[in-house]
């Protein structure tokens, strides 16, 4: 989780040195508040299983080298997956560094890493993007370049704007606000990044599928969520290199 903000925090038990915007706030205590209840209410249940686990096998797939940072790790549901992990709540962050005792988590902005220039070989972050401004995205996007290695990669996800359009969905307010296409990429990333793998997912209404059918489903899902029906997808997911 991350949001419009402009303080420098320190790596381990540091808050934001500089005043968080309004809308900063908002998101850190709109998370604050979730961290409890987050992993039951969130995955607890055969819908966030499901998407648990489309994201699982693409993140698996993906990421490269033994240096990976969880960017907006939560309460530290993918880092298994990582070495490290990233998150500007607070409270999320207390919860995943009991759930991973052993692991680096840093309390910071995700434009704001807290490592050298060249730390990682993958970043990923999951249910991240959805909730920033283009301007913040751009510089979220600037700084996981900054600490990947070159040739290093980049995963994360975004709400896919032709299916919203198709369906008649507009956001409204920051929670997931911000839709994009397969071309922004290119503007977003600014010739830094090579496009290397990209598929959908959710891209049947997974919430309307019988409970017990839902898991039977997902190889279904992992097919179609490589061929051109990815582009109907509620959400792309997709890989980037970087190029210098």
């Amino acid at each position: 989780m991350s949001s419009d903000t402009s303080g420098i925090v320190s790596s381990q038990a540091g808050a934001p040195a500089e005043e968080l915007s309004a809308e900063a706030r908002e998101v850190v205590a709109y998370y604050d508040a979730l961290a409890p209840t987050y992993d039951a209410d969130r995955f607890g249940n055969s819908y966030g299983a499901y998407l648990d686990g489309l994201e699982r096998r693409a993140l698996r797939r993906w990421l490269r080298g033994p240096r990976v940072l969880d960017l907006a790790c939560g309460t530290g549901r993918f880092l298994d997956l990582a070495s490290e992990g990233l998150d500007l709540s607070g409270k999320m962050v207390e919860r995943a560094r009991e759930r991973w005792p052993g692991k680096r988590i840093h309390h910071a902005p995700a434009w704001s890493i807290p490592a050298a220039a060249g730390s990682y070989d993958s970043v990923f972050a999951l249910h991240l993007f959805m909730h920033l401004h283009l301007g913040d995205l751009r510089r979220v996007l600037e700084e996981c370049r900054r600490v990947l290695r070159p040739g290093g990669v980049m995963v994360f996800d975004f709400p896919n704007a032709l299916r919203r359009r198709l369906v008649g969905y507009q956001a409204t307010g920051w929670h997931a606000g911000t839709e994009l296409m397969a071309g922004d990429l290119r503007m977003l990333g600014g010739g830094h990044w090579r496009l290397a793998a990209s598929r959908g997912l959710a891209l049947a209404p997974i919430h309307r599928l019988p409970h017990a059918a839902r898991p039977a489903f997902m190889a279904a899902e992992v097919l179609l969520g490589r061929t051109p029906l990815k582009h109907l997808a509620s959400y792309q997911l997709v890989k980037l290199e970087k190029l210098d």
